[in-house]
């Protein structure tokens, strides 16, 4: 949200649009909050923690688009080549939230980065349900209290963020410095109240 603050403001909006000021947004606000669904979504694609699925090993011989797999063949999703495929999603090494949306509700013509980062098929993660969940809590609760900007330099200006992630089997992010304060007086009682 640093990186982005005009996502951040859209999101805030349609949080005090539709939630207010007065409360936390809970699980009944979800479907009315099309847009912070559609940043979950988008941050999931644009930077996968699990770049390359679990490996698998085909039970018997099959074709995939014209490709002969062999029964016994390990097979890995390259979740990073479905992410960033621009077959898939124009523009794929750009965070824009905006491609889940059609007429202000969940684009579902484009591919759902849900449907894949957690795996693909019968084998799909378990936990999905309860990522999306945590995601969905933990973010509209944020930005309904926060406001994050990047960190300053010595001189007091804002100091550009670039995002750089680890590689290897698990992606996150290196350390950066941001600053994250109450957007208001209201929201830190809220702050204050969630906490006691």
């Amino acid at each position: 949200m640093a990186m982005y603050p005009e996502v951040q403001k859209k999101a805030q909006r349609e949080i005090d649009h539709v939630v207010g000021s007065a409360r936390l947004p809970d699980f009944g606000d979800k479907n009315s909050l099309p847009y912070i669904n559609t940043i979950i979504k988008e941050s999931l694609r644009w930077q996968n923690v699990f770049p390359l699925s679990i490996a698998r090993s085909s039970t018997k011989d099959d074709e995939y688009q014209g490709y002969f797999i062999p029964k016994d063949t390990v097979v890995i999703q390259s979740t990073w080549s479905i992410m960033h495929d621009p077959e898939n999603y124009s523009d794929p090494h750009e965070f824009r939230p905006e491609r889940f949306l059609k007429d202000g509700q969940i684009n579902t013509s484009v591919l759902d980065s849900m449907a894949v980062v957690f795996g693909i098929g019968r084998r799909i993660c378990p936990g999905m349900v309860f990522a999306d969940n945590s995601l969905y809590s933990i973010l509209s609760t944020a930005l309904a209290v926060f406001d994050i900007y990047p960190g300053v330099d010595t001189k007091g200006n804002p100091v550009k963020i670039n995002c750089e992630m680890t590689s290897g089997i698990l992606s996150y992010p290196k350390p950066f410095e941001c600053a994250i304060k109450p957007r208001s007086s209201v929201a830190l009682s809220l702050i204050k109240g969630f906490h006691e």
